[in-house]
């Protein structure tokens, strides 16, 4: 089983919060991978269980429009994988809004059952649950669905009680002894026949909740088409390296593997064959077009935020204060600090340490000497920016990557928490590994 999803049950139970799991306790086993795990918790203890999640490292998502889903997602450095927990306080149901409620959820707390680190729903419980998810959410029975459901029906033992359920959320014709026989036959049809019937039962118990609902729940996910607000506030994060460091391979693999959209922007001062022939007769304007340059990218990077991506930048202006290999006038060295700090400070900036030898042996330009002194002078910018970190480059690529997915999501949870990114990565530098039980 993941070792993430073992620590949210042995937390929820330390802290004695009511959840269960509303499927798939049969297949715990198949999430060593990561994936997505549905579970019910009591409403008055979501605050409660936000707090245990986020000393777990779980972010939460935006849920504008989704109510009663309270979704979560944290990433594991030793597995290389994400888990998403979707955590819903009540028990509705429709597609695409479920606006259709019962009043299941205090039952399946209420008689929920242990079973090794976890608690599941009863044989019953989870048999009318999800054969309603499986009619108006899903509109067909998967074949694994189909299975369990099968396997269900022989764990009963309360007959009476799913008759009496049937009557309240199918039809005041259905009985347990008639729904037993359909599963044992197979007949999925008949059963996603009656999903007309089935909704209408439940729109009739609350016919002017179910219009508010909608209504609601439909404006809010227009925003989200706006605002991406099914996602959290993204993070800006700076790169720094000396040529050969893997800024270029990470960047890739970020974007490839990290949770959310990532967007990769170039932030260098001095990129090869930017000079035009205008900058060098005008005397300052090409410090004048380069602030205009770097202003331009680094709106490009706000305007993706809004778009809760996740920024990464590519070098930064910080490479103005690493000092020259020339002798500069006092009017260099102002204009040097001018774009040093000609823009905003990004949230965490991560320095690839590699020595000077294994560039050189990486990339074959400069020396092995110069490269060096490049790793010593950004080093020496670690104690001016407090939000910077520095991983070991030397590692494999995938090893990089994974350290670097693991401080970003702790910048994302300081976000989330209101804590200074700096001070998330001074914690993060004094333990490495996100603490997975408390």
């Amino acid at each position: 089983m993941h070792e993430l999803l073992l620590a949210v049950f042995k937390n929820l139970e330390q802290e004695n919060i009511q959840y269960c799991l509303m499927r798939d306790a049969e297949r715990l086993d198949e999430f060593s991978k990561g994936g997505e795990v549905d579970l019910l918790v009591q409403a008055s203890q979501l605050p409660q269980l936000h707090t245990v999640l986020a000393g777990l490292g779980f972010v939460s998502l935006p849920s504008w429009g989704h109510a009663p889903h309270h979704t979560f997602v944290a990433y594991s450095q030793a597995s290389d994988t994400w888990l998403k927990l979707d955590f819903i306080s009540e028990v509705t149901y429709g597609s695409p809004i479920p606006t259709l409620r019962t009043n299941l959820a205090s039952v399946c707390l209420a008689t929920r059952r242990p079973d090794g680190p976890t608690f599941i729903l009863t044989p019953e419980c989870e048999l009318i649950t999800m054969l309603l998810h499986c009619v108006l959410d899903k509109g067909k029975f998967a074949p694994k669905r189909a299975e369990r459901l099968q396997a269900l029906s022989h764990q009963v033992t309360d007959g009476p009680l799913l008759s009496a359920w049937l009557k309240t959320y199918w039809s005041s014709t259905m009985t347990w002894p008639q729904l037993a026989d359909l599963l044992a036959a197979g007949s999925w049809d008949v059963l996603l026949a009656a999903r007309k019937q089935v909704k209408q039962t439940l729109q009739n118990r609350d016919r002017l909740g179910i219009f508010v609902r909608y209504a609601r729940d439909r404006v809010l996910r227009k925003a989200n088409v706006w605002m991406n607000a099914r996602r959290p506030s993204s993070l800006t994060v700076a790169l720094l390296a000396p040529d050969g460091g893997g800024k270029s391979t990470l960047v890739t693999g970020l974007q490839d593997s990290f949770y959310f959209p990532v967007q990769a922007i170039y932030m260098g001062l001095y990129q090869k064959g930017s000079r035009t022939l205008l900058h060098s007769k005008l005397p300052g304007l090409g410090f004048v077009s380069r602030l205009g340059i770097q202003w331009t990218r680094y709106l490009t990077a706000r305007a993706h935020q809004t778009r809760r991506r996740l920024v990464i930048f590519d070098r930064y202006t910080y490479d103005s204060l690493l000092p020259s290999r020339q002798r500069l006038s006092p009017l260099k060295r102002a204009r040097r600090w001018l774009l040093a700090h000609s823009c905003p400070a990004p949230d965490l900036v991560i320095m690839l340490d590699v020595p000077g030898e294994m560039l050189y042996a990486r990339k074959g330009e400069h020396s092995a000497e110069l490269l060096e002194q490049q790793r010593q002078n950004y080093l020496k910018l670690k104690p001016h920016l407090p939000q910077m970190v520095v991983v070991n480059a030397t590692q494999d690529a995938d090893a990089v990557r994974r350290e670097v997915i693991a401080l970003i999501w702790r910048g994302y949870l300081a976000k989330q928490a209101g804590i200074q990114t700096s001070q998330a990565m001074s914690a993060a530098q004094a333990q490495p590994q996100v603490t997975m039980v408390s």
